[in-house]
């Protein structure tokens, strides 16, 4: 993605100096959208990077855009893949100071590790068991029963199928 920044307003961390929709692709039309806002936030956004330009469908509120449903969706996908971005040259502890909070709940190295558990447990007392199990540790199962998938479930607005696995068996990964 963007690699040098260049000053406050300019330069966006998701696409640099290009001028398009960071979904679409448009170059039309488009809306600068602050990734965080709120209690100051709209001034660390510019200060770092954090917006992107989103064409008014996928901004707006009123025809169905990420500000209809805040925190959910295309509005939390992009805060974890801004701070994905953040986190490639500064430490979550940094982001937390800036930001004061936390987005990604499931990092990928955790993800590998739940998925090698996930697959020992599997194969020595079945997914029914494992999914009990899961429960009580994690207090959710991953999405598509995939581990991997709940990682990237945080970057992306909808989640489909599991595209980690094999044609066979059931957890796909």
């Amino acid at each position: 993605m963007a690699t040098e920044k260049k000053g406050s307003h300019t330069w966006s961390i998701l696409t640099g100096k290009d001028k398009r929709c960071f979904v679409t692709g448009r170059e039309n039309g488009l809306q600068k959208h602050h990734i965080y806002h709120g209690s100051g936030k709209r001034e660390i956004s510019d200060r770092n990077g954090f917006w992107c330009y989103l064409v008014p469908e996928k901004h707006l509120a009123g025809l169905g855009g990420l500000h209809a449903k805040p925190e959910s969706g295309l509005d939390r996908a992009l805060k974890c893949i801004c701070q994905r971005e953040y986190e490639k040259t500064h430490t979550r502890e940094e982001f937390i100071d800036l930001i004061g909070k936390n987005y990604i709940m499931l990092d990928l190295d955790e993800a590998e590790q739940r998925k090698a558990e996930m697959e020992d447990m599997v194969e020595e007392s079945g997914l029914k068991q494992y999914k009990i199990f899961c429960m009580l540790k994690y207090k959710t199962l991953p999405v598509n029963d995939c581990w991997l998938c709940e990682y990237e479930s945080q970057f992306v607005e909808e989640m489909g199928m599991c595209i980690h696995g094999e044609e066979e068996g059931f957890w796909l990964i």
